[in-house]
């Protein structure tokens, strides 16, 4: 903790140092004038910008209502027109045949370009239309456009809400006028229309940026169309809002407000469409107004604070140096203590080389276990720590070290020798080591770390020893005979190898157990154990299943005749006679024989075929071996599931 207050007081000291300089003021005097000479320049050029966009608004606001007024206007003179003619022939009156009528109707509408047009009567059904509109006989009785002539006596021309429903499927714009007969009777209604798809290309073509678009509302806040909005079967409104105040108090204007229907602020400029009660808004959100000028701005800004922080930086350029240099130094020095300090407390032994493996450090853990000094070992291969180079299959293996200087890869855990030139003990150790690079990723060197395993590494193979042989007699158990067994009856199918498993029983056994005691029994186990090793061939396996049970698998085997030998031998190695406390005793064995693939092709089957083969000996008077035969000796094993043939007789 002490450090870093340091560090920090001799800052305050450099930065006390700095101020107390004219130079200094000067610098932070020219920072601030181009901080603010920026900030004028930004403002003024903001107030440009967004007085040429009002007037761009305002004249693409005016343009687009000028040219919406001349297509109602079109639309409502061939409304006007269709109900002066219906009016002059009184045709919703009932009094004229309707074929004539439709006949008049349709040469009039033939004259006018837009022929958009359908008639209803006071019931709001279709009496009359064009081709392409809906068929006659459908009512419009609850659409907004009939029920503002029938029910609210509206006067003049009527905007309807955008429906699907007058021109099979396609969104259009509903245009009604309506047609009155004596003393102002409602007669029907006679109906135009302008496609949306037609209005929505028109203003597709305006590019106001993100948030932004063309608005076409009615007086009462009907939200007609938005673009780029899509378009929708609910009515938006703006009914009540101050937005719709501000659009309706005059024929023309521009505000900045908040959008009723998705909050976002906006730049607004509106144009009553002619006589009719429609305004024409261009919504352009202030965000995108202003997104040119805070790209421009904040290159300006850049622009600026590099002037600024370049006129402060090189003032202070000089303190910082000295403030770093300083920093680094005891940072320096600090790490350097407690690496040492580390390599020297910890547990392990650590070696250091340069790039070509030649050693620059031992800690004590190293030289302890090595019984080397640094000045013996500096600068030589690391090799001359290794009590050899450690043989693998026969050939030579480099340390770890010396692998990862050649691999340029991080070698893990990896079983090593070392020789303690003292003692002469060999040491057997786990090694890892790693590479020491620079910045720029050249190799620098590299770290061993050594750890002395000898005790772990024999406790180990004892264990390894326990856990696949036999503990009185070291003969290889049950595990590894069958993992032995399985190879062997692979080699034997690759092959065509005669293989055998000779199941043994000493007889005579538990006499010398129950009346010499255990001990003697255990001496006679190894006696037997040892004599039967004796008998066999070294690629033979002996194993003790337990008790007084031994198993022998015989490989390779040339013939039956080669079998009937072994058998033999193995007969007269347990007749060996066996000497406990200077008395001879005599063991025997009875033993049966199966062979692989004759009697059966998997292990557990193989060794079952053995011990009852085994078991017909036993019957058959002992001190025999018998090979395993299905369906033959019954009379002699009659509780046997299967017996045996004599191999080898009863000694005379």
């Amino acid at each position: 903790m002490g450090l870093p207050r340091m560090s920090e007081s001799m800052m305050k000291s450099m930065l006390f140092r700095f101020l107390s300089h004219r130079v200094a003021w000067l610098a932070v005097v020219v920072s601030l004038g181009i901080g603010a000479l920026f900030a004028h320049t930004m403002w003024s050029m903001r107030q440009e910008h967004w007085d040429y966009q009002l007037r761009t608004n305002t004249n693409l606001s005016s343009t687009l209502a000028k040219g919406l007024e001349w297509s109602l206007d079109a639309v409502d003179l061939s409304l006007q027109k269709t109900a002066i003619a219906l009016n002059e022939v009184r045709a919703l009156e009932g009094q004229e045949d309707s074929e004539s009528h439709r006949a008049l109707l349709d040469s009039l509408w033939r004259d006018i370009h837009n022929s958009d047009l359908l008639v209803l009567d006071d019931q709001g059904r279709v009496v009359h239309r064009a081709l392409g509109v809906q068929s006659v006989g459908k009512q419009f009785v609850s659409h907004d456009f009939f029920q503002a002539f029938r029910v609210h006596q509206f006067p003049g021309v009527f905007i309807g809400q955008p429906t699907k429903e007058l021109r099979m499927g396609e969104y259009v714009l509903p245009i009604a006028r309506a047609i009155r007969g004596k003393y102002g009777v409602l007669n029907g209604v006679v109906v135009g229309m302008l496609r949306m798809q037609e209005i929505n290309a028109w203003l597709a073509t305006m590019d106001l940026g993100a948030h932004s678009g063309v608005n076409v509302i009615r007086e009462d806040g009907l939200v007609l169309t938005r673009f780029p909005y899509q378009e929708t079967t609910a009515p938006r409104s703006l009914a009540g809002s101050g937005n719709l105040a501000q659009f309706v108090a005059a024929p023309q204007g521009s505000f900045v407000g908040t959008a009723v229907i998705d909050g976002v602020e906006r730049l607004y400029t509106h144009n009553r469409v002619g006589h009719f009660p429609v305004v024409v808004n261009v919504a352009q959100s202030t965000h995108s107004i202003f997104q040119s000028w805070r790209r421009n701005a904040w290159q300006l800004a850049g622009f600026a604070a590099l002037l600024m922080v370049s006129c402060l930086g090189l003032a202070v350029l000089f303190v910082r140096e000295l403030t770093r240099r300083e920093a680094t130094e005891a940072d320096l020095f600090t790490e350097k203590e407690r690496m040492r300090l580390t390599l020297q407390s910890i547990g392990d032994a650590v070696v250091c080389t340069d790039a070509q493996g030649h050693i620059t450090y031992l800690n004590p853990v190293a030289r302890q276990i090595t019984g080397l000094e640094m000045r013996e070992v500096e600068n030589h291969p690391i090799e001359v720590l290794h009590a050899l180079p450690y043989a693998v299959a026969g050939g030579a293996q480099a340390s770890a070290l010396r692998r990862a200087l050649e691999s340029g890869k991080t070698v893990d855990r990896s079983r090593t020798t070392l020789l303690h030139r003292g003692s002469g003990e060999l040491l057997e150790m786990d090694e890892s080591a790693s590479l020491v690079k620079s910045f720029d990723g050249h190799v620098l060197g590299a770290v061993a770390v050594l750890r002395d395993v000898t005790v772990a590494a024999a406790h180990e193979a004892r264990m390894q020893r326990l856990a696949f042989h036999d503990v009185l007699t070291g003969l290889p158990n049950r595990t590894l005979l069958q993992d032995r067994a399985q190879q062997a009856m692979a080699h034997s199918k690759r092959t065509g190898d005669m293989l055998a498993v000779l199941y043994l029983d000493l007889d005579g056994f538990k006499q010398i157990n129950d009346s010499l005691g255990h001990q003697a029994g255990d001496a006679a186990l190894v006696h037997a154990a040892k004599a039967l090793q004796a008998s066999v061939r070294e690629s033979d396996t002996v194993c003790r299943l337990g008790g007084d049970e031994f198993v022998i698998l015989l490989c390779e085997l040339a013939s039956k005749a080669h079998l009937q030998s072994i058998a033999h031998k193995v007969q007269q190695a347990c007749a060996t006679p066996f000497v406990w406390q200077g008395a001879s005793y005599v063991l025997h064995a009875s033993g049966g024989v199966a062979l692989y693939p004759d009697h059966a092709l998997q292990w557990d089957a193989l060794l079952h075929c053995a011990d009852t083969a085994m078991y017909a000996s036993k019957q058959a008077g002992r001190h025999q071996i018998r090979l395993y035969q299905v369906h033959a000796e019954a009379a002699l094993l009659a509780r046997a599931e299967a017996t045996a043939q004599a191999v080898v007789g009863p000694k005379a």
